[in-house]
């Protein structure tokens, strides 16, 4: 049982015994007053009270509180009736504190309709009882004397009653404090437990990139010490060219590793040294060439950042190998990124002899084909245009 759930049998539980207890208690009026006892009423209150116990037992709760407030609205204005007014019209703070207080649960989706209706049950027997006025009824072999003495006792009777309500329902507010502290601190001890776990996993997912890295590292180093035993140029830059690859995906772990969130790497630092890395590494007969970024600061997953570096990689190597000859003074390298509302868009130019013939290239070239192939796996759109050198544009949905 939740929470509420479990206040709510309780308090019908408590309110049951209360007004089974309490009819008992009104037998003893015989004691002292001349007049007719109610027997019919008092056997009523007592049989509902003992069945709304039973249907608790039974986990029948809500039948139990609707039970419990009709059958309490019910004794309370026969009681009204049989009596004058001011004798038994206090007895509506019973039902009333009950319904208000104490069984109204914020956790159902019909709490507050609930509410209402058991608020309108009591409002309805309160208004009976003073708008009608029911003969068959009336007790009248009241006196004057025992209406005297019946305000006394019921006084003395509501007063032990509340001191004894006031006490039970503290005692049970406290039980529920105690149980819902016990509740707090095993989600306390199970969060220590859950963080610990997470602790641990992060730990292990970091070794784990470490390693990815260092093992990708072994193979960029196998791949450099071949390129430097190559028997030709052109055997020399493939190896150099895989080798770039590798590195490009080797970067995004150590990039993992070193931070302490293992799901994203930040992409601006990552591109600029990406870039760095891949000029320093492929030779060129060229002038020094210049870089030019304009980076925004993006934070990107795994499964994006490798694509996109590869994508990069590839597009630098092309420019390095194909753009630049010795007629161009100052070689030029941009890179963009930026977003553009919900989308990241990455435009990568140069200053070269741009692309001839795109079409017929992306059949015989590597890499355009490479660059294609990564953009589909990550749903972007890519295109190929010559303008006074070559540009790629890159976007995706961020």
């Amino acid at each position: 049982m939740e929470f509420y759930e479990k206040r709510e049998a309780r308090m019908v539980n408590l309110f049951g015994w209360i007004a089974l207890i309490g009819s008992l208690a009104g037998i003893t009026t015989v004691f002292f007053i001349q007049a007719k006892y109610p027997t019919f009423i008092a056997m009523f209150s007592i049989f509902t009270a003992t069945t709304v116990l039973i249907l608790n037992y039974k986990g029948y709760y809500e039948a139990a509180t609707y039970l419990f407030v009709f059958t309490t609205n019910v004794s309370v204005f026969v009681i009204v009736q049989q009596y004058e007014t001011n004798v038994g019209n206090y007895l509506y703070y019973f039902p009333l504190i009950f319904c208000v207080a104490l069984v109204h649960n914020p956790t159902k989706a019909n709490a507050n309709k609930r509410t209402l209706i058991l608020l309108g049950m009591i409002a309805t027997s309160f208004l009976a009882a003073w708008i009608f006025d029911i003969d068959s009824l009336k007790n009248t072999t009241v006196s004057e004397a025992d209406n005297k003495a019946l305000m006394v006792y019921n006084n003395c009777v509501t007063f032990f009653i509340t001191i004894m309500l006031v006490y039970l329902v503290v005692k049970l507010i406290n039980r529920q404090n105690d149980e819902a502290l016990g509740l707090l601190k095993k989600q306390q001890e199970s969060q220590v437990i859950i963080a610990q776990s997470l602790k641990e996993k992060e730990t292990l997912l970091a070794e784990i990139q470490h390693r990815v890295k260092n093992n990708l590292a072994i193979i960029t180093g196998l791949l450099n010490l071949q390129a430097e035993k190559a028997p030709c140029d052109v055997s020399k830059n493939l190896m150099i060219e895989s080798s770039n690859r590798v590195m490009s995906i080797s970067m995004v772990h150590e990039r993992l590793y070193k931070k302490d969130n293992l799901s994203k790497i930040n992409f601006k630092t990552y591109l600029s040294e990406l870039i760095a890395e891949i000029v320093r590494s492929l030779p060129t007969k060229t002038n020094p060439i210049e870089i030019q970024e304009e980076l925004e600061f993006i934070e990107m997953e795994l499964t994006r950042a490798v694509p996109i570096g590869l994508i990069i990689n590839e597009a630098v190597t092309n420019s390095l190998k194909h753009a630049f000859n010795d007629t161009v003074d100052k070689p030029i390298i941009k890179i963009k990124m930026q977003i553009i509302y919900d989308k990241v868009h990455i435009s990568f130019a140069d200053n070269g002899r741009g692309y001839s013939n795109i079409d017929k290239r992306k059949d015989t070239s590597l890499g355009l084909s490479l660059i294609e192939s990564l953009a589909d796996q990550i749903d972007a759109d890519v295109a190929f245009r010559t303008e006074n050198g070559a540009v790629l544009h890159l976007s995706f949905q961020g």
